[in-house]
């Protein structure tokens, strides 16, 4: 049975969402956290403004933005229904998630989620290449909104206060420092200048050669290098400490 991840959890700190499918991987850039604990629901503070008259609501609170323009866009009644209060619910993700199943089912796909990590589709009927299979994936996710739900879902319950990337990744190095997770002497500031999104020139290569050294740098804690080749340096999974240690301060660095 193939299956195909999409998940929140790469070495780009939780900022750059990857799908991976079986021989092949699409990733792309986005500004939201990744890695939280459910349990709860996460909340913009703008339930108490949103319409109770069936109006469009009034959103307040870091998220404000990205709910409003979430909502004006929203493709189903069900999606405009999660997010006009404001808030995100462990329910209301499985709600968003069982839309996504129904739009999958007829091609024989089928996804689990979960906020750890992320979401995971599995062929169980039929033939589908992996590109056939994320076309539909990207179609079933504008059909219901299911990815965007949960990518600020998780961005909301790891960075309430919305912090910018560059703030992120600061507490992403003094985690590291707190934990003795650097292998090398290196201070904040070269670390934020050459190995971010932040110091990056602006252009993809400049980000992408940023995150090679990154990748480089951290050789020990991954599995593969910047190119998907082996890494025979690599020491740290996440069955280690220091590994669940590197992995929870770049996925969630506010909470460690």
């Amino acid at each position: 049975m193939n299956t195909t991840t999409t998940s929140t959890t790469h070495p780009l700190h939780g900022w750059r969402r990857r799908i991976t499918a079986i021989g092949a991987a699409l990733a792309i850039c986005a500004a939201l956290a990744g890695c939280a604990a459910g349990g709860t629901s996460t909340g913009a503070d703008s339930g108490k403004d949103a319409s109770a008259d069936g109006g469009t609501p009034t959103f307040t609170g870091p998220y404000a933005d990205e709910f409003k323009r979430e909502y004006d866009k929203a493709p189903t009644d069900l999606a405009r229904g999660i997010l006009r209060d404001g808030r995100i619910t462990d329910a209301e993700i499985q709600e968003v998630y069982d839309d996504y199943n129904t739009c999958l089912e007829p091609y024989g796909l089928q996804a689990t989620y979960s906020a750890d990590e992320g979401e995971t589709v599995a062929q169980y009927r039929g033939s589908l290449s992996d590109d056939e299979q994320l076309d539909i994936m990207k179609q079933c996710h504008a059909k219901t909104d299911a990815g965007i739900i949960s990518s600020l879902y998780v961005s909301m319950r790891n960075n309430p206060e919305r912090l910018d990337v560059e703030a992120m990744y600061r507490a992403t190095y003094r985690c590291l420092v707190k934990h003795d997770l650097l292998p090398a002497p290196i201070s904040e500031d070269d670390y934020i200048s050459t190995m971010t999104a932040v110091g990056a020139k602006g252009d993809n290569a400049g980000f992408e050669a940023n995150i090679k050294r990154e990748m480089e740098f951290f050789s020990a804690y991954y599995q593969t290098d910047f190119d998907g080749n082996p890494n025979p340096n690599f020491k740290y999974g996440q069955n280690t400490d220091k590994g669940r240690l590197f992995y929870e301060c770049t996925s969630d660095p506010l909470h460690q």
